[in-house]
C-alpha cells in the first residue's frame, strides 16, 4: 500500500489505494459558512437639495388704528385665534355718533318735506323747482351720513382675515396714533416656507414638487409641503435663488421667523437598491456576492448613486434577488453557505437625545 500526500486548495489530501480523500482538517475547512443575506429592492435615488430657510406666515400685519383717538375697549386676549370681521377694538366716538344723529335728523326732516312738497306739486300748488331742491338736500343728508358712518367705522378695529393674534401692545384708555401697533395678526394655518437654491438647480426646479421641512422648534417634526413660486432674480453674490414653499401646519406648531431646514428632491429616479454593506469593490470593479444552489456565486454590478445604508444598482442584479449583506470576510465564488437570517436595515443615525439601543 503506497501512501503520498499532496498539497490541495484548501488542505491536504491523501492517496490511500490509489484513491483520494480529503484530510478531517480539510473537511473542516470545506464547511458552508454561516451569511445574512437581503434583497434587491426599488428606490426613488433623486438629488436632494438641502438648504436652510425661514417660516412666514400667509398672511401678516401690525393691527393699527386709522385715527388718532383714545382707546375705549379691546376685545381680544393675547394669542387669541379670531376669525374674519371679529372686533377687536373700539375707538372714542363719541363726536362722530353725535354727528350721525344729526344727519339722520335732517334727512327725515328732508323726507318729510318732500312728502309734502310732492302733494302740492301733484295739485298745483307749489312749483316743480320746490320739491326738487327738497329732493337735492335729501341727497346730501344720505352722503353726509354715510361719510360720517365712515368716521365711525375708522374708530373700530376688525380682523380683516383669520388668524392668530400676537401680544397686546396697548390698554384702554391709551391715545393711539395711525402708526401705534395695536397688536399684530398672522394666518398660519399654512405657512410659506423661503429658502435659498443654487442656481444650477434651476432647470430641475418644479412647480409642486414636493419639499420636506424640519424645525428643532416644533420638536424635529417633519411638516410635507410643495414648491409654490421661485423668485425672478439671482443673487448675484450668492449664485442662489430665494424659492418659496407652501406647508400645512399642523396644530400651528411652526411660527413666523422660526429656523427650518428644508430637503427638496429633484430628478426623482426610481432604481434598483441594494444595502450598502452588500457591496464588494475591487479596484475600479464592484461585485455582490448572490446564492445560487447553495453556494456563492460573484456577479459585477454598476453602482450609482448612494443614501445612507443604500446603493443605486444600474445594471448586474434583478429586483428580487438575494444578496449576501453579511459573512462577506473571505468569501469566494464557489463556497458553500448558510443563510443565518435576512438582513433588517441599516442601523439608525445616532442621536444624542435618544437612548442608545444595543442592535442584537
Amino acid at each position: 500500500m503506497i501512501t503520498s500526500a499532496l498539497m490541495g486548495g484548501l488542505g491536504y489530501w491523501y492517496l490511500h489505494g490509489g484513491t483520494a480523500v480529503p484530510s478531517a482538517k480539510s473537511g473542516a475547512r470545506a464547511g458552508a459558512l454561516t451569511v445574512v443575506t437581503g434583497v434587491v429592492g426599488r428606490k426613488n435615488f433623486a438629488t436632494d437639495i438641502q438648504s436652510i430657510g425661514s417660516v412666514v406666515a400667509m398672511e401678516s400685519i401690525d393691527l393699527m388704528p386709522n385715527v388718532t383717538e383714545q382707546i375705549t375697549g379691546l376685545h381680544f386676549e393675547d394669542g387669541q385665534q379670531v376669525r374674519k370681521g371679529d372686533l377687536l377694538a373700539t375707538l372714542s366716538d363719541a363726536e362722530e355718533q353725535a354727528a350721525l344723529q344729526s344727519a339722520k335728523t335732517t334727512l327725515a326732516e328732508e323726507e318729510r318735506e318732500i312728502g309734502r312738497l310732492t302733494a302740492l306739486v301733484k295739485d298745483g300748488a307749489a312749483p316743480e323747482a320746490r320739491l326738487q331742491e327738497r329732493q337735492t338736500l335729501a341727497q346730501v343728508a344720505k352722503h353726509r351720513i354715510q361719510e360720517v358712518e365712515a368716521k365711525v367705522a375708522d374708530r373700530r378695529l376688525l380682523a380683516p382675515f383669520d388668524g392668530v393674534l400676537g401680544l397686546r401692545r396697548i390698554s384702554v384708555g391709551a391715545l393711539v396714533t395711525p402708526t401705534t401697533v395695536i397688536s399684530r395678526l398672522d394666518k398660519i394655518d399654512v405657512v410659506r416656507i423661503d429658502f435659498s437654491v443654487p442656481e444650477t438647480a434651476l432647470p430641475h426646479l418644479k412647480p409642486d414638487a414636493e419639499i420636506i421641512a424640519r424645525a428643532d422648534g416644533a420638536g424635529g417634526k417633519d411638516f410635507k409641503g410643495k414648491l409654490a413660486h421661485i423668485d425672478s432674480r439671482i443673487d448675484p453674490v450668492t449664485r442662489s435663488v430665494i424659492a418659496r414653499a407652501e406647508v400645512k401646519n399642523e396644530n400651528l406648531a411652526l411660527r413666523p421667523g422660526m429656523l427650518v431646514t428644508v430637503r427638496l428632491a429633484v430628478l426623482p429616479r426610481d432604481s434598483l437598491s441594494i444595502p450598502e454593506r452588500a457591496l464588494v469593490p475591487v479596484g475600479a470593479q464592484a461585485y455582490v456576492f448572490t446564492i445560487v444552489a447553495d453556494k456563492a456565486k460573484r456577479l459585477e454590478i454598476k453602482p450609482g448613486r448612494r443614501k445612507p445604508g443604500t446603493v443605486e444598482v444600474i445594471s448586474g442584479v434583478e429586483e428580487g434577488q438575494a444578496v449576501i449583506t453579511d459573512g462577506l470576510v473571505g468569501l469566494q465564488e464557489g463556497m458553500p453557505v448558510k443563510v443565518a437570517r435576512s438582513f433588517k436595515g441599516p442601523a439608525q443615525a445616532f442621536n444624542p437625545e435618544q437612548p442608545r439601543v444595543t442592535q442584537p
